[in-house]
C-alpha cells in the first residue's frame, strides 16, 4: 500500500489551500514572512516513515523531499481522526500514504500536554521539540 501526501494551508478561514509539502510544514515560519506558518491549517499527503506512538507518526517522503513532520492526535490515537494505526503502519515494502488535515504547531510538550490533555512521554518526543508538527483534524488513506 502507499501513502501520497499533498498540503494546503489557510490561517483565514476559508479553509486549506491546496498544494503545501510536508516539506513546506516542515519549514514553517513563526514571523508571518510568508509561506506556511505556525497557526495555518494545512492539508498534505505523504508517506507515513515512523509510527512514533498509537497518536503520533512521522510523515515524509524520499530524501529529495525534504524533512518529514510529526502529525500528532488530539486524543490519546487517531481513531477520532478516522484512521486506524494498524492501516498504516509501514512495513513489508508498501509505503503507506496518508492524507492529513490539521493545525501547524511548533511543538512544546508541555502546551501540547496542557491544551490537549494527553500524556506523551516526553524522552518519546523530546527530538522534536521547537519543530513544526501538525495537529490532525482529520485523517483518511491515500493510497
Amino acid at each position: 500500500m502507499a501513502l501520497l501526501l499533498t498540503a494546503g494551508c489557510s490561517s483565514d478561514g476559508a479553509g486549506p489551500e491546496e498544494g503545501v509539502t510536508v516539506a513546506d510544514v516542515a519549514q514553517a515560519e513563526t514571523d508571518g514572512d510568508g509561506g506556511i506558518e505556525v497557526g495555518d491549517v494545512v492539508t498534505v499527503t505523504g508517506e507515513v516513515v515512523r509510527v512514533v506512538d498509537p497518536g503520533a507518526f512521522l510523515l515524509g517522503g524520499d530524501a529529495a523531499d525534504g524533512p518529514g513532520v510529526l502529525v500528532l492526535s488530539p486524543t490519546a490515537d487517531f481513531e477520532a481522526e478516522g484512521l486506524d494505526m494498524t492501516d498504516v503502519l509501514p512495513g513489508d515494502g508498501d509505503d503507506v500514504l496518508v492524507r492529513v488535515t490539521g493545525l501547524v504547531r511548533e511543538l512544546s510538550l508541555g502546551e501540547f500536554q496542557e491544551d490537549y490533555a494527553i500524556p506523551y512521554e516526553e524522552s518519546v518526543f523530546e527530538e522534536y521539540a521547537g519543530e513544526a508538527v501538525i495537529v490532525a483534524e482529520r485523517l483518511e488513506l491515500a493510497g
